[in-house]
C-alpha cells in the first residue's frame, strides 16, 4: 500500500466515494460551490491510499488567528485510520504554525462517536451543542486553543 498527500483539487471531491450523509451535504450546498470553497478558503489536502482518495481535509481561515477544521472520509477509509490520523495531526500542526492560529474549531454530528473520539485524540475540547445546525440535525462544536507564548 502506498500512501501520499496532495494539495486538494476540486476534482478530488468528485473522485472520492462518499457516504450518504456527506453526499446529502454536498448536494445541499451544491457540488461546484462546495468544492470551490474547499479549494479557496484555506489550506486543504487529499489523502490517497494507492489511487483511492480516502480523506479530504483542511482548515478554512475564518479571520486572523481563527480557523475551522474540516474533514471528509471516503467510503474506503477503513483500514487506513493510522495514516489518516497521523497525517491529519501533522498537517494540522503545520497549518496552525503557518497561519499563526490561536483557535481551530470544528463541528461533528451529535452521536457520531468515531468523529467525537477523533476530535479528542487530535486535542480538541468539546465546547457545546449546536442544535438544528445542519439539515435539521444537532452537531457539537469542538475547539483547540493554542496558547500564545
Amino acid at each position: 500500500m502506498t500512501y501520499r498527500i496532495e494539495p486538494f483539487k476540486k476534482e478530488h471531491l468528485a473522485q472520492m466515494e462518499v457516504g450518504p450523509d456527506t453526499k446529502r451535504m454536498i448536494e445541499f450546498i451544491g457540488g461546484d460551490v462546495f468544492s470551490s470553497n474547499l479549494q479557496t478558503n484555506g489550506p486543504a489536502y487529499s489523502g490517497f491510499a494507492d489511487e483511492d482518495i480516502v480523506v479530504i481535509g483542511g482548515v478554512n481561515i475564518l479571520w486572523r488567528g481563527v480557523g475551522e477544521a474540516w474533514a471528509m472520509l471516503g467510503t474506503g477509509y477503513q483500514g487506513h485510520g493510522l495514516f489518516i490520523h497521523r497525517r491529519t495531526g501533522e498537517y494540522l500542526k503545520h497549518i496552525i504554525k503557518t497561519f499563526n492560529l490561536q483557535r481551530v474549531q470544528a463541528v461533528v454530528m451529535k452521536n457520531h462517536w468515531a468523529g467525537m473520539e477523533w476530535m479528542n485524540r487530535l486535542g480538541f475540547e468539546l465546547e457545546g451543542d449546536l442544535r438544528c445546525y445542519f439539515n435539521g440535525k444537532d452537531y457539537l462544536r469542538y475547539a483547540k486553543i493554542i496558547e500564545v507564548t
